[in-house]
C-alpha cells in the first residue's frame, strides 16, 4: 500500500505550491522536505488471537537526510473497518510493534503512522491484519478437574501453525461435576443455529456456547434446559436430562450427516425432530412400538447408522428392555415408533433371548471402513464376548458375527474402554494403564503400550484428516492428563499402532471424550 502525507494546519501556511519543499524565509528559498520513507511491513498478516504476538520491525529513511529518531512520533493503531461501529484503537507508540494480539476475531487494517515533530508532517502506511480465531478447528476436550468440577479445553489446529492446547475454556459458573460425554452436533451453514456444543455431566446436561469469535464459552441455562424443546404428550421421566444427540457430523469440514434432523436422548427416551424452517423442536418419543402406545421401552446410550453416508435418513437402535434391536417405522425425520428387527439367526439374531444365554449390548460404535459398517460388543449370560456387525439402511443388514477368545484376549473381561478400527477385524481395549489391540478375525492380541498412568479415553478419529486409521488416547495421573495420537496400520495380517509425531497434548482434565470441531462461525 502507498504511504500518505498528513499535512497539519500550522504548517500549511508555511508550504507553498509544491508539496516536497518549505519556504527558508531569510533567503526566500524553497526547501526541499526531507520525506520519511517507511519499508519492512508486509501487505498481509495473520495471526491467532490470544495465542500469538504480532512483530514487526520497519525499516524508516529519510529522502534527504537519515531520518532523527529523537524528532520522530510513532502510533500503531487497529482499524475495524466497520461501518456503523467504525473505531480505531492504538495499540503501541514505539516503532517496533510487539503486540500480544487480544482483538477478537475479524479483518482489520493496520496502520502505521510516523510523525516529524519539526516539520508536523505525518505519513501512514496501511497493511490488512486478520486476526484468527482459535476455535475453528480442533479438539475439545472434556472431562474433570482436580477439584471434580468439569472443564473444557481445546487443541487448536489451525493450517501452517503448530497445534496448541487452549486451557479452561468453560465458565463453569454452576460448578457441574462429572464429566459424562460431549457432542457437537456438526455444521450446517444455511442454518448455523442447528450448530449446537452439548455437554453432559452427573450434574445435568447443557448446550454451551461455540461461537469460533469467543475466547470463554458459557452455559446456555434456559435454551439448554430440554424441557423448552421437547414437548411429549405421553408420560416421560421428568426432570429430562441429554445423554446423547444424533447423528454425529462427518469429515474434515464437520458436516452434520442429517442437516437439520436430529435424534436426542434422555435418559429414558428417544425423540426426534428437525431444525428445519422452525426452532429446535420434538415431540413424543419414538421408543415404544406404535404411535398410540404410552409403554416405553428402555434406550440403550448408542445409536446405529452408516457412518461413512454423506447424507443420512435411517437409524437403528438397542431396546435394553426386551434385549433386541430396533429400526425406525420410516424414515427418522418422520418416525413415529419404533420396530423390531427380526431375522433367522443367520449370521446372529437381533432378538437376543434367542440364544440359551441371552446377550446384552455392552458397547456400540459407527465406523467408516467397510461401507460404513456398525458394530456392536455383546456379552452372554456366561460371560462370553461376541462382536456384531451390520449395515443399517431402510432395514438392518447382518453381516458377520466373531467371537472373543477370553484365553487370548488379556483381561478383556475388565475392559474400561473400547474402539472398533473398521478398517480391519479389529477392537481396541484398555485394562487400567494398558491399551491392547484384539484381532476378532485371527484371533491375535498385542499390547500397544503400557502408557503408566489410567487410560481414560479411547477413540477412532474419522474426521480430523479424513483418515480412518487415527486413535486418539487419553491418560490422567498425579493431577495430569496427555492426549495421544496414533495411527494403526491397515494390514490384515498385521496388528500395529504407531505414534503420530507432534500428537502429544497435556492438559490438566482426566478427559472422557474427545470431539472434533470444524466450523468457521
Amino acid at each position: 500500500m502507498k504511504k500518505k502525507i498528513y499535512l497539519f494546519l500550522p504548517i500549511i501556511a508555511a508550504i507553498f505550491s509544491f508539496p516536497s519543499c518549505v519556504n527558508d524565509e531569510g533567503n526566500d528559498v524553497m526547501a526541499p522536505i526531507n520525506e520519511i520513507e517507511i519499508s519492512g511491513i508486509e501487505e498481509e498478516y495473520n495471526v491467532v488471537t490470544q495465542q500469538e504476538t504480532l512483530t514487526i520491525t520497519p525499516e524508516i529513511s529519510g529522502t534527504i537526510n537519515k531520518a532523527d529518531e529523537s524528532d520522530l512520533e510513532y502510533e500503531w493503531f487497529l482499524c475495524n473497518d466497520g461501518i456503523t461501529d467504525h473505531h480505531h484503537e492504538i495499540i503501541s507508540t514505539e516503532r517496533n510493534l510487539n503486540y500480544p494480539v487480544v482483538a477478537p476475531p475479524s479483518n482489520y487494517t493496520l496502520y502505521f503512522s510516523v510523525k516529524d515533530k519539526v516539520t508536523g508532517l505525518k505519513w501512514e502506511q496501511a497493511c490488512a491484519l486478520n486476526i484468527i480465531s482459535p476455535f475453528v478447528r480442533g479438539f475439545y476436550l472434556f472431562g474433570d478437574k482436580e477439584d471434580e468440577t468439569v472443564g473444557l479445553d481445546f487443541v487448536s489446529m489451525i493450517n501452517g501453525r503448530d497445534n496448541t492446547v487452549i486451557p479452561n475454556i468453560l465458565n463453569n459458573d454452576l460448578e457441574l461435576r462429572g464429566a459424562e460425554n460431549i457432542v457437537f452436533t456438526g455444521y450446517y451453514s444455511i442454518y448455523p443455529e442447528s450448530n449446537i456444543l452439548w455437554i453432559i455431566t452427573e450434574s445435568g446436561s447443557y448446550k454451551v456456547e461455540n461461537s469460533a469469535s469467543q475466547t470463554k464459552f458459557n452455559l446456555i441455562k434456559e435454551s439448554g434446559n430440554p424441557e423448552n424443546f421437547i414437548f411429549p404428550t405421553i408420560p416421560v421421566t421428568r426432570p429430562m436430562k441429554i445423554i446423547g444427540v444424533w447423528p454425529h457430523s462427518i469429515g474434515k469440514n464437520n458436516t452434520n450427516l442429517a442437516r437439520t434432523a436430529r435424534v436426542v436422548c434422555t435418559e429414558n427416551e428417544y425423540f426426534n425432530g428437525s431444525f428445519y424452517g422452525t426452532a429446535e423442536a420434538y415431540g413424543n418419543p419414538i421408543n415404544r412400538y406404535s404411535a398410540s402406545s404410552k409403554e416405553l421401552f428402555k434406550p440403550s446410550k448408542y445409536v446405529f447408522y452408516q457412518g461413512n453416508s454423506t447424507y443420512l435418513s435411517y437409524m437403528a437402535f438397542y431396546d435394553e428392555t426386551n434385549d433386541c434391536f430396533v429400526r425406525l417405522n420410516s424414515s427418522y425425520s418422520f418416525a413415529s415408533n419404533s420396530v423390531k428387527q427380526t431375522n433367522n439367526g443367520t449370521p446372529f439374531y437381533f432378538d437376543q433371548k434367542q440364544y440359551a444365554s441371552p446377550r446384552k449390548l455392552i458397547y456400540g460404535e459407527n465406523g467408516y471402513g467397510n461401507n460404513g459398517q456398525s458394530y456392536a460388543l455383546m456379552r452372554d449370560t456366561d460371560g462370553n464376548y461376541y462382536v456384531y456387525m451390520f449395515l443399517v439402511s431402510s432395514s438392518i443388514s447382518a453381516k458377520a458375527e466373531r467371537s472373543i477368545d477370553l484365553s487370548i484376549a488379556t483381561d478383556f473381561a475388565q475392559a474400561d474402554h473400547y474402539a472398533f478400527y473398521s478398517m480391519q477385524q479389529i477392537i481396541l481395549y484398555s485394562v487400567g494403564s494398558k491399551l491392547y489391540a484384539y484381532d476378532y478375525s485371527r484371533h491375535e492380541n498385542k499390547l500397544i503400550r503400557d502408557f503408566g498412568t489410567e487410560v481414560t479415553y479411547i477413540g477412532m478419529d474419522y474426521n480430523s484428516n479424513n483418515d480412518p486409521n487415527h486413535l486418539l488416547v487419553a491418560t490422567y495421573g498425579n493431577g495430569k492428563g496427555v492426549v495421544y495420537g496414533y495411527s494403526v496400520t491397515d494390514n490384515q495380517n498385521l496388528i500395529e499402532a504407531k505414534p503420530v509425531e507432534g500428537e502429544e497434548w497435556h492438559t490438566d482434565l482426566k478427559v472422557v471424550k474427545i470431539e472434533y470441531r470444524n466450523a468457521a462461525n
